[in-house]
């Protein structure tokens, strides 16, 4: 049992004039409170405390708060952990951070006008056992990050896709995060987590070269001398040091277009190649994800490509409401895209892992089915899935947000970032929100298809003008009334958003498209189609999306099975490519 003990000393007023008190320990482990309170801050470094530990994980935490306000900023060997805060006089706060010994020593500083440390608390952790399931820890960027969409829609990272293609004996720990390279990474402390919470047998991914180059952030930019140093001591040695496995990767390629040569040029070379030379040198495990990715983009058309990149349109990006051309960060698609090329390498560069990849998807319940073709064209594309139980469930019903989605991605149409009280009656939480409100600002969802329905043209300002430029303003539509798009589709609705997604495509398209439909149409004899749906229904038909179910008659009312929806989506697909 650790015990926890101040002792009130009379201590030194001066920077490192703190005397160390030793704590009860258990098994041997290193443990230490230093009482702070007695300790002046100097004016320029605030308080230090340097500690010589033994090799291990730690813990510290940092009491501050006092009878007078507090302004404090902390940092541990060096990297800055905790920015700064203010506390108001009487108030206490504990700042707890995963911490590995840099140099055998452990340097606390808390620096601001008023610090008010109270106590510096060590405590090296217990050695950790091999864990009933390995688990992959990614440390990485914004590349790799795992976004909130309610904030951030549609950016994605490749890690945030990554267990899609992992089974449940193994988990996957995504810990990128935006704007760091290699040397912040470190400081904030994040790598330090890792190999604090790690256990033998996990691995890590080590993924930067987006920022580390940024010469003009110096809290990012590191030399290559130093980034290699610094990946091969502390990122692998320390994984390698607790039992891990560290998984080399260069940086993810951008969507570079050479308009000379007509293909994806190479991208982040500044660092990758120095990450190919610590592989070469090391001999540890890599993936080479830059050259995979820019030769795979180069079996690939071009604006399939870049719609995988976070290329958006005028309100598809709720961070960027005017719109983007990033060619470094992705959307859903390029993500997920990125995350099976990581995967598939792992087959090969990290054999024992590969155990615990998922197989291909089969449907057990498709074989002679006569929609069997389509699902399995779908399937392969991506654009349906199974049950994960390894069924399709072909005579299951379809939703009216799952055509939705299956219909615009098929059509190569985009979702719009959601917009509170603009989305009918989805909420921020529903899967389908962002398809929905794209469709409803372009028109894609029949009124007739909102119960309650009222439409208002508005204005709305994506950004205000300034001295250097006009204001940017988009006409919409705001509907009000409910989707229900968790209730399921009728055929005659699946028409009318399947020809509506196919004219949309035709129209916005940046190639003229050869699509031409037949040039008779025979009506359908059912008295209970809806008026306002007979043209797209007819429409569909003449282009072939839609069939009638024998005897001239659509059954218009009839809910949309899963097979149904496959065969419409897989002929939307075919007239578009």
């Amino acid at each position: 049992m650790k015990l926890k003990k101040i002792l009130s000393l009379v201590l030194a007023s001066s920077v490192m004039g703190t005397i160390m008190v030793p704590v009860v320990k258990a098994e041997e482990l290193y443990y230490e409170i230093f009482d702070m309170t007695s300790v002046k801050a100097d004016s320029e470094d605030g308080i230090v405390k340097e500690v010589e530990v033994p090799d291990g994980d730690y813990t510290v935490t940092v009491t501050t708060g006092g009878d007078t306000e507090t302004q404090a900023n902390i940092y541990i060997n060096g990297g800055e952990r905790v920015r700064a805060y203010t506390l108001e006089a009487g108030k206490t706060q504990e700042n707890e951070q995963s911490v590995v010994p840099k140099d055998g020593k452990i340097t606390v500083q808390v620096i601001g006008e008023n610090p008010n440390v109270t106590e510096i608390e060590i405590k090296e952790l217990p050695p950790r056992e091999k864990a009933e399931k390995p688990t992959i820890y990614i440390a990485g960027d914004s590349t790799a990050q795992t976004y909130n969409y309610e904030t951030v829609y549609p950016q994605t990272g490749w890690g945030q896709m990554f267990s899609d293609y992992f089974t449940d004996e193994v988990k996957i720990e995504n810990r990128a995060m935006a704007g760091r390279s290699s040397k912040s990474y470190d400081n904030d402390g994040r790598l330090d987590k890792i190999l604090t919470e790690m256990c033998p047998g996990d691995y890590v991914f080590i993924q930067f070269g987006i920022n580390d180059g940024a010469e003009n952030k110096p809290e990012r930019y590191i030399s290559v001398e130093d980034y290699k140093k610094l990946i091969t001591e502390k990122y692998m040695g320390e994984v390698e040091k607790r039992g891990g496995i560290p998984v080399l990767m260069t940086a993810s390629a951008a969507g570079w277009w050479d308009e000379e040569n007509n293909n994806f040029m190479e991208s982040r070379q500044d660092y990758a190649d120095p990450t190919r030379e610590i592989a070469e040198e090391t001999d540890c495990k890599f993936i080479d994800i830059n050259r995979i990715m820019t030769d795979k983009w180069n079996t690939m058309d071009k604006n399939e490509v870049l719609s995988g990149y976070f290329v958006c349109e005028m309100l598809e990006s709720k961070a960027y409401p005017v719109g983007t051309n990033d060619t470094t960060h992705m959307k859903a698609k390029g993500a997920d895209l990125t995350a099976s090329l990581v995967a598939e390498a792992v087959k090969t560069e990290i054999s024992e892992l590969a155990q615990y990849l998922k197989g291909e998807e089969t449907f057990t319940d498709i074989d002679g089915h006569w929609a069997e073709t389509y699902i399995k064209a779908l399937s392969d594309k991506g654009i349906v899935e199974g049950d994960g139980n390894g069924k399709f469930n072909p005579e299951d019903t379809v939703t009216r947000g799952e055509f939705l989605k299956m219909a615009m991605d098929a059509a190569g149409i985009v979702g719009h970032a959601y917009r509170e009280g603009e989305c009918l009656d989805a909420e921020n939480s529903d899967w389908y929100c962002y398809y929905l409100q794209g469709a409803l600002d372009k028109d894609l969802i029949p009124e007739k298809m909102i119960d309650n329905c009222e439409v208002e043209k508005v204005t709305k300002t994506l950004a205000e003008a300034t001295e250097e430029s006009e204001a940017v303003t988009a006409d919409v539509n705001v509907y009000t009334g409910e989707f229900n798009g968790d209730t399921a589709i009728t055929r005659e609705e699946m028409a009318v958003i399947a020809m509506n997604c196919l004219s949309y495509a035709i129209k916005n398209s940046d190639e003229e498209m050869d699509i031409t439909p037949f040039p008779s149409v025979v009506g359908f004899v059912d008295s209970d189609i809806y008026e306002e749906y007979v043209n797209s229904i007819d429409g569909a038909v003449s282009y072939g999306l839609v069939e009638g179910m024998g005897e001239g008659i659509f059954v218009p009312k009839d809910n949309l099975t899963r097979a149904q929806a496959a065969t419409v989506i897989n002929r939307l697909v075919n007239l578009l490519k």
